[in-house]
């Protein structure tokens, strides 16, 4: 596998500055920072998007992994995935080295740390079958005043440009890349991806049914392909009361595929 490392090298991370989380109805163990970037609902349903059809979809690439919570996601939920993640951030890679063997997912998922805009980065490029990415969500604005959680929501020296040319660059030729962002920003990943990538999928993510426009949505594109795009209904995060959706609340707790992959 792509840069596999027969050993994972565990970073030391304060003890006390570390939470106890898990995933997926407490089958995904998960160690984050109490104060710094924290998984959210969006890299559990970035997870459920991806489906092993055959052998040539086993190789994903989490892009951006933070933690691990996504790619994490995927090898529990799909037996046959092998998983590698590239992330920048020092600790978050040291929380996503540790949250491999607390899952017992050493040779399965394999941390990788790297900045995408790397050209010595040890993966190479059309070796993935699958590549999965949650990119920053903000070009610009007020900055957080947590270092970590500005770095994991900003975009700084890669841009949206740069993340969606990373993915394209490391999936093989009609292979998938998903990504999972801003609704409002939709316009400019189907812009990024025309002519690249094609048979596209737009999944909108709805606050509540009632919501004028979704919260987020989930883009899923084929290198090299040129079959047109598909908008699914979505799904709706959040009941009147505000509570989670029994459909949205049964991928939470259990690793399921999201309807419609």
């Amino acid at each position: 596998m792509v840069g596999a490392t027969t050993s994972v090298h565990i970073p030391d991370f304060p003890e006390e500055r570390v939470s106890h989380d898990y995933l997926l109805g407490g089958s995904v163990i998960l160690k984050q920072p109490v104060d710094g970037y924290r998984a959210a609902v969006d890299a559990v349903l970035l997870a459920a998007s991806v489906s092993i059809n055959s052998r040539r979809d086993q190789k994903i690439l989490d892009v951006g992994a933070a933690v691990g919570s996504a790619g994490l996601c995927v090898a529990r939920r799909l037996p046959d995935a092998k998983v590698t993640g590239i992330e920048l951030q020092d600790d978050l890679y040291a929380l996503f080295c540790r949250n491999v063997v607390e899952n017992a997912l050493t040779g399965r998922v394999n941390p990788v740390h790297g900045d995408i805009n790397d050209r010595a980065l040890p993966l190479i490029a059309e070796s993935f079958d699958q590549v999965i990415s949650n990119p920053p969500y903000y070009a610009g604005g007020t900055r957080p005043s947590n270092e970590s959680r500005a770095k994991a929501h900003q975009e700084g020296t890669a841009d949206l440009k740069d993340w969606i040319s990373f993915c394209l660059k490391m999936v093989r030729q009609k292979g998938r890349i998903t990504l999972v962002h801003r609704a409002d920003h939709l316009d400019r990943i189907i812009g990024l991806l025309h002519g690249r990538a094609g048979d596209m999928t737009v999944y909108p993510i709805w606050s509540k049914a009632d919501a004028d426009a979704p919260l987020r949505v989930i883009v899923s594109a084929r290198k090299g392909v040129a079959s047109p795009l598909t908008m699914r209904r979505g799904i709706v995060l959040h009941d009147e009361a505000g509570a989670y959706t029994p459909q949205t609340d049964a991928l939470l707790r259990n690793p399921t595929a999201l309807p419609g992959f």
